[in-house]
């Protein structure tokens, strides 16, 4: 094993993605205080106020109250008819976001238009995830045969009894003024625990179980309630609208010529003028040391706050009604992504652009898109103004075959810490180590390290991220000592680390009198957790207490099973462990004493 610094692999990805969604959708809530939302709810639908289960738990244990959406599903009404949970909303466009958790071994599923399923299924540990596993879009049935599955790209999936995330934004299917169907309904994308599983996958047709066998531009949202339980909370929506805006009596003037700031743009001749269909780069004869202005009036339908962003070499400007929505720079540095946004009346608006490039090391091109929230972004220039960019590399490093250690820059919980390790495990888990305070910053399964930032063009952000969905942990020393104000420790000094026969790093410190080892390896080879053990010498090794786990709540489950954080992650320790529990700068802190060498499992 060694310390990797170099490259392992190049996946090409599109550097920039220009139908993005700038401005983010306006969700709604969907209210869990009662089920009056639904269609004629059946009985295995209630309302509930707090849930819980560990990972081997076979159903949810539930409490009184409201928040959250549970289906109490019994083996009764397994497979029969009327037990899934039907909106009374019609939706046609719309992107959705909700937590859930289900038991070990169960089964639901999100149905847009109640036509075409997103599977909810356990499927923790799965190594290759099927249509039918976490996130899959469901087959379709037909002649008793399934066909058209689309299985996620990676299994983002947790471990049951964990709150999970899932995010779907779905185009419904178009048809003519006639009823025939011109264009199939699609997932633009679908989303789990941070990890995108599709993008732009088309479905030709309503999946499997489906409430309706035809297609239509509207339906209703559907949960499946007759395969196995399901908790739901934080639950919403937004429809997303067609926004029908366009740009009326456009204009251009060309000149040959850069400026240093907006009062000398103004002054100088232009070389060509005249009428244009659409803001268009490609007006500019030259490949640098241009400015090129557009004018015209925006035709917008509805009175809201619009978003505008823009894509450029060199400066730019966007004025609406005299209002600088996006205002000169004049740094000649370039933008991307540059935002703005104003709130505009319905009608017509004042609309002047320009963009002004004197970097000759930039490519040429302009992109302006429009947006409001709960629409779509409209492009208000020429496909053809923004040219195709060369794709970045991904620069990855794999841990196939053997452990591998990745120092690096690392950015957590807001902070750009200097001093970190990321270990790489064959068993495909993986955890970044902080080597200033010997502590875990986050964990995460799959692929290893994007190291691009380290190592593209200039590398200068010299930073590393999981290429997997990270758990993000404390980042805090497992050293407890209650009586600091901040979560930095003191009188910790790192002393390197040594190497087992596998290749597993044993990371050694001192803290007083104390000297420490810390060891974190695969919990077993299902690639499911991690096992961290830290074992004491020293005297007074008995009177220190260490933190295993903080977050703003620790829940005990049973056998040594706790959750953490509202149940993003579990921590179990072994019979026979007494941990107790505190509160540390309002948060809860799990802790034991270092008497004995300390061992427990991290698992999500």
């Amino acid at each position: 094993m060694f310390m990797r610094f170099f490259l392992f692999a190049f996946i090409i990805l599109l550097q920039f993605n220009l139908s993005a969604q700038i401005v983010k959708p306006r969700l709604k809530d969907l209210p869990f205080n009662d089920l009056s939302w639904a269609s004629q709810p059946s009985s295995n639908w209630m309302i509930i106020g707090d849930v819980l289960a560990g990972y081997n738990d076979t159903s949810l244990h539930v409490a009184k109250g409201n928040g959250i959406l549970f289906n109490n599903y019994s083996k009764a009404i397994q497979f029969k008819e009327g037990h899934h949970l039907v909106s009374n909303m019609q939706h046609g466009d719309i992107v959705i976001a909700f937590d859930f958790m289900i038991p070990k071994g169960s089964n639901s599923g999100i149905y847009l238009q109640s036509r075409y399923e997103v599977q909810i299924n356990d499927s923790w540990g799965v190594k290759v995830p099927k249509h039918g596993d976490m996130g899959g879009i469901y087959e379709r049935w037909e002649n008793e045969k399934g066909f058209d599955g689309k299985a996620p790209l990676k299994n983002a999936a947790l471990a049951p009894g964990l709150w999970q995330h899932m995010e779907i934004s779905f185009q419904a299917p178009r048809f003519d003024a006639s009823g025939k169907k011109i264009s199939p309904a699609k997932f633009i994308y679908v989303k789990l625990n941070g990890t995108t599983l599709h993008e732009n996958i088309f479905v030709s047709g309503p999946t499997r179980a489906a409430l309706f066998t035809n297609e239509n531009p509207q339906g209703p949202l559907m949960i499946q309630g007759d395969h196995g339980q399901i908790a739901i909370k934080n639950f919403k929506y937004a429809p997303q609208e067609e926004l029908n805006v366009s740009l009326k009596d456009l204009s251009y003037t060309y000149h040959e010529k850069s400026a240093n700031n907006p009062d000398e743009a103004l002054k100088i001749a232009p070389t060509s003028k005249g009428k244009a269909t659409a803001i268009d780069a490609r007006l500019a004869q030259a490949k640098d040391d241009y400015l090129l202005q557009f004018k015209g009036k925006l035709d917008v339908p509805v009175q809201d706050t619009y978003t505008f962003s823009m894509l450029y070499s060199g400066d730019a400007s966007l004025e609406i009604d005299g209002k600088k929505v996006i205002p000169p720079t004049w740094t000649h540095t370039g933008g991307y992504d540059v935002t703005g946004s104003t709130e505009l009346t319905s009608g017509m608006h004042d609309f002047v652009l320009w963009v002004n490039k004197d970097v000759n090391w930039a490519r040429s091109g302009l992109s302006v898109f429009i947006e409001k929230p709960n629409s779509k972004s409209v492009a208000l220039h020429s496909p053809a103004s923004i040219p195709e960019r060369a794709p970045a590399p991904l620069i990855a490093v794999k841990s196939e075959n053997k452990v591998e250690m990745v120092r690096s820059f690392m950015e957590h919980q807001g902070k750009k810490l200097t001093h970190v390790v990321s270990v790489g495990d064959p068993a495909q888990v993986h955890y970044a180590y902080d080597l200033m305070q010997g502590a875990i910053l986050q964990v995460w399964k799959g692929d290893f390290l994007n190291t691009t930032e380290m190592w593209y063009e200039r590398g200068e952000p010299q930073t590393a991220t999981p290429l997997g969905a990270p758990i993000l942990l404390s980042g805090i020393s497992p050293v407890y000592d209650k009586t600091l104000t901040k979560d930095s420790i003191t009188n910790y000094t790192y002393k390197g680390y040594t190497l087992t026969a596998a290749g597993n790093p044993v990371f050694n410190y001192s803290y007083k009198q104390l000297q420490i080892t810390d060891q974190t390896t695969p919990s077993d080879n299902t690639g499911r957790g991690l096992k961290r053990t830290l074992t004491i010498s020293g005297e007074g090794k008995e009177k220190q207490m260490f933190r295993l786990a903080q977050g703003k709540s620790i829940t005990p489950i049973g056998n040594g099973l706790y959750g953490i954080n509202n149940q993003s992650y579990f921590i179990q320790l072994p019979a026979g462990s007494f941990p107790k529990i505190e509160t540390y700068n309002n948060e809860q802190v799990l802790l034991l004493n270092g008497a004995e060498p300390i061992q427990y499992q991290i698992i999500w």
